[in-house]
C-alpha cells in the first residue's frame, strides 16, 4: 500500500504536538541543569557562631553568678565573681612590702649620705694635716722647729690618710648595699611588680563578658569553685553569626568570594536570608585518604580502590549574613539551605 502525500503530512502534523513537547522538554532540562550548574545549591548548610568557653584565670568559689542561662550580655557586663578574700589579703601584704621596700631605701639611701659626709670630713682633715706635716718639715729643716714635731705631724698625716681609706670603703659599702637609688632601686622594683601581680590576680576574680552575646547552657551555681584555665561555661558572640554551606568539590569554580547568597532556614522556610560569600575552606579531612606511610616512611603506600561511583567531597563555603530581621532567632548549629548567585546584583 502506497502512502500519499497527504497521508505523510496529515501523520507528519499529528506529531508536531509531541515533538514540541519532547523539544520544550529537552530545552527546559538544559536550562535546569545550566542554571543547577551556575548557581550551586545545597540543604547541606549550618548557622554558626564562634563560642568561647569561659574559664576563670583564677581559682577559688564562685560567690556571684549574675547572669542567667540564654540572656544577651553586652561587652564588659559581669558574668561571675570569684571569692576576692585571699586575692584582696595578697594585695594588701603586696602593698605592705612596697611600703617596706621604700623604707629600707630610704635607710640606705640616708646611710649613703651619711658616708659621703664623713669622706669630705675625713678629706677636709687630711688636708688639715698634709698642711701641718708640711709645714713642720719644713720648719725642722730651717731649724725653726724640732725633729720630734715634723715627726708626730707625719704621723698624724698617716692617720688621717687611713682614716680617710677607711671611710671611703664605709663608703663604697654603702653605695653597694643601696644599689640604684630611688623607685629604680631593685627592692622596690620587686616589690612594685609583686603588688601589680597581685593586683591582677584580684582582677581576675571579676569575670566579665568579653564581646556581645549571650550565655548558653549556663550551669553555673554559687558556691562551685572554679579551677584556674578549666572552662565552666559558655558565651556566643552575637556578632559572629554566619552560615556555613557545604558545597560539592565540582561546584567551587562556579563559587567565588562576593557572590551572593540566599539562605532558607529549616526553622522559616519562607524567609530568605541575603548574604555574602565570604571565604572558602582551604583544608578538610576526607574519609577514607590514603596513607602516606611506607617503607621508612619514603615513599607513600596508596590501598587500591574499587569503588565504581566516586562521590565528591564537599567543601565549606562561609556566607557572611546581612540584614538579618529582628524576629529570626539565629542558633548556631540550626539547618539552612544556601544558594549562590553569579553576582552581588540583585
Amino acid at each position: 500500500m502506497t502512502t500519499t502525500g497527504p497521508d505523510i503530512m496529515k501523520n507528519t502534523i499529528s506529531k508536531l504536538p509531541t515533538l514540541l513537547l519532547v523539544t520544550v522538554a529537552i530545552l527546559v532540562a538544559l536550562f535546569a541543569y545550566q542554571r543547577w550548574i551556575d548557581r550551586p545549591w545545597t540543604r547541606d548548610g549550618q548557622v554558626r557562631a564562634e563560642i568561647v568557653k569561659i574559664a576563670p584565670r583564677v581559682s577559688g568559689y564562685i560567690v556571684e553568678v549574675a547572669v542567667k542561662d540564654n540572656q544577651f550580655v553586652q561587652k564588659g557586663e559581669l558574668l561571675f565573681m570569684i571569692d576576692p578574700s585571699s586575692y584582696q589579703l595578697a594585695a594588701d601584704t603586696a602593698e605592705v612590702r612596697l611600703q617596706q621596700a621604700m623604707e629600707d631605701v630610704a635607710a640606705l639611701e640616708a646611710a649613703v649620705k651619711a658616708a659621703e659626709a664623713m669622706v669630705r670630713q675625713e678629706e677636709a682633715a687630711l688636708a688639715n694635716a698634709r698642711s701641718e706635716s708640711t709645714r713642720a718639715t719644713r720648719l725642722s729643716k730651717e731649724r725653726a722647729g724640732s725633729v720630734e714635731n715634723a715627726e708626730k705631724k707625719a704621723a698624724i698625716l698617716l692617720e688621717s690618710q687611713a682614716r680617710l681609706a677607711s671611710a671611703q670603703a664605709h663608703l663604697d659599702q654603702a653605695r653597694a648595699n643601696l644599689g640604684e637609688p630611688g623607685v629604680a632601686n631593685v627592692r622596690i622594683r620587686e616589690a612594685i611588680v609583686q603588688l601589680e601581680h597581685a593586683r591582677l590576680n584580684l582582677s581576675w576574680t571579676a569575670i566579665y563578658a568579653p564581646f556581645d552575646g549571650y550565655t548558653t547552657n549556663l550551669a553555673v551555681n554559687e558556691g562551685q569553685f572554679g579551677s584556674a584555665g578549666v572552662p565552666f561555661a559558655a558565651f556566643v558572640d552575637s556578632g559572629s553569626f554566619r552560615v556555613d554551606g557545604y558545597f560539592q568539590e565540582s561546584k567551587l569554580k562556579h563559587i567565588k568570594r562576593g557572590n551572593r547568597a540566599i539562605i532558607t532556614l529549616m526553622s522559616h522556610p519562607d524567609i530568605e536570608l541575603k548574604g555574602v560569600v565570604d571565604s572558602i575552606g582551604y583544608a578538610i579531612d576526607p574519609p577514607h585518604a590514603a596513607a602516606t606511610e611506607g617503607v621508612s616512611n619514603l615513599v607513600p603506600q596508596i590501598q587500591p580502590t574499587f569503588d565504581w561511583i566516586r562521590l565528591p567531597q564537599r567543601v565549606p563555603v562561609r556566607i557572611r549574613l546581612e540584614d538579618v530581621p529582628e524576629d529570626i532567632q539565629l542558633v548556631s548549629g540550626m539547618t539552612a539551605s544556601v544558594a549562590i548567585r553569579p553576582s552581588r546584583e540583585d
